[in-house]
């Protein structure tokens, strides 16, 4: 990062950051202040600009902005630079076939010469000596090729390694890029790949798609009060109990912040609302402590709204729609599942 980070001006921007962070509301964590001191650096104008979008519209940033932020503005260039990286090395590697080869053709072209040489000298009248020293030439040039060709081999076999091993340090990068860092769960790029090859197959085939939006309840008063390693904690164990009830094709991803979506495909309403409620009934019937002393932390509940994807529809309105259901929950008293209703459905595509 940046030179002016170091002294008595990087303790001050730092600082500075912090106080905007705490203004705004949003815990301390290494991604959300990364966002923070590159914006009062000023050193990134497309992140400044979208800050600023927010703020201009009388809002103030929020925690899902900066996790959306992270991910547009910094861990695609990581995603990047690994991929080129990686890309170089592969480059590399097969160059490094390419000569190998190379050496070979000229191995075998070498040997063939020699054999030709030898054919062109024999006739009825050679003696036995220019045969025998004929054959042993013919000889020290066939070693000569198989020890070059088991040279070769194993090269080869190296370099295959060294290509299986890049691809798959490739596909580690990749499947970070689409993980969260925190739960383990998908990322929010990776539920809108999810999403929308979703919703295409259920358009195609008219199966159902249904979404659970989620969000764990007065979590802000359980970071205020217990502080934000242990908000973490609670993140991690509500994100662990979606993943357990879910189906095999079924995706959790973390949306931003404390709140979460679950994907479900060929699954229809009823089905949905039953999966939601037994995540709802886990996280409720659990006690946590706190980890650094043992201190109870209490029940912790959440809201959860569920909503259909309609065929032909944009595949996010089926997220809205969700969000709507789940503000009905909060609304209705909090640690409840409301699911979508035909009604409601045909009343948001109206």
């Amino acid at each position: 990062m940046s030179g002016r980070l170091i002294g008595a001006e990087g303790e001050a921007l730092a600082r500075k950051a912090i106080d905007l962070l705490s203004e705004w509301g949003i815990p301390l964590t290494a991604q959300n202040y990364e966002v923070g001191i590159t914006h009062i650096l000023g050193e990134n104008d497309t992140l400044t600009s979208d800050i600023s979008a927010i703020i201009d519209q009388g809002q103030t940033p929020q925690e899902a902005d900066l996790v959306e932020l992270h991910d547009r503005h910094f861990n695609k260039k990581k995603l990047s630079d690994e991929v080129q990286k990686i890309g170089g090395a592969m480059s590399a590697e097969l160059a490094t076939v390419m000569r190998r080869l190379e050496e070979a053709g000229r191995d075998t072209a070498a040997y063939g010469e020699a054999l030709a040489g030898a054919s062109d000298r024999i006739d009825s009248e050679t003696d036995a000596e220019t045969l025998k020293a004929m054959v042993s030439a013919l000889m020290d040039a066939t070693h000569t090729m198989q020890r070059h060709s088991a040279t070769l081999e194993s090269r080869l076999a190296e370099t295959k390694q060294e290509v299986s091993q890049l691809r798959t340090n490739l596909e580690i990068v990749r499947e970070e890029s689409m993980t969260d860092a925190l739960t383990g769960v998908a990322n929010r790029k990776r539920m809108d790949d999810v999403l929308n090859k979703l919703a295409a197959e259920a358009d195609q085939t008219g199966a159902p798609l249904t979404v659970a939006v989620c969000d764990i309840d007065h979590f802000k008063r359980f970071n205020d009060t217990w502080g934000h390693q242990t908000g973490d904690q609670i993140i991690r164990f509500v994100a662990s109990c979606m993943t357990r009830c879910i189906g095999n094709r079924a995706l959790v991803a973390r949306y931003g912040g404390e709140e979460f979506v679950m994907l479900m495909p060929e699954t229809d309403m009823d089905a949905a609302v039953d999966v939601a409620e037994q995540v709802r009934t886990m996280v409720e019937s659990k006690r946590l402590l706190r980890r650094s002393t043992n201190e109870d932390l209490g029940t912790i509940t959440i809201s959860i709204g569920v909503a259909r994807h309609d065929t032909g529809a944009h595949p996010h309105s089926v997220i809205e729609r969700a969000d709507n259901r789940l503000y009905e929950s909060k609304r209705a008293g909090r640690n409840r599942v409301t699911g979508e209703t035909a009604q409601s459905s045909s009343s948001a595509a109206a």
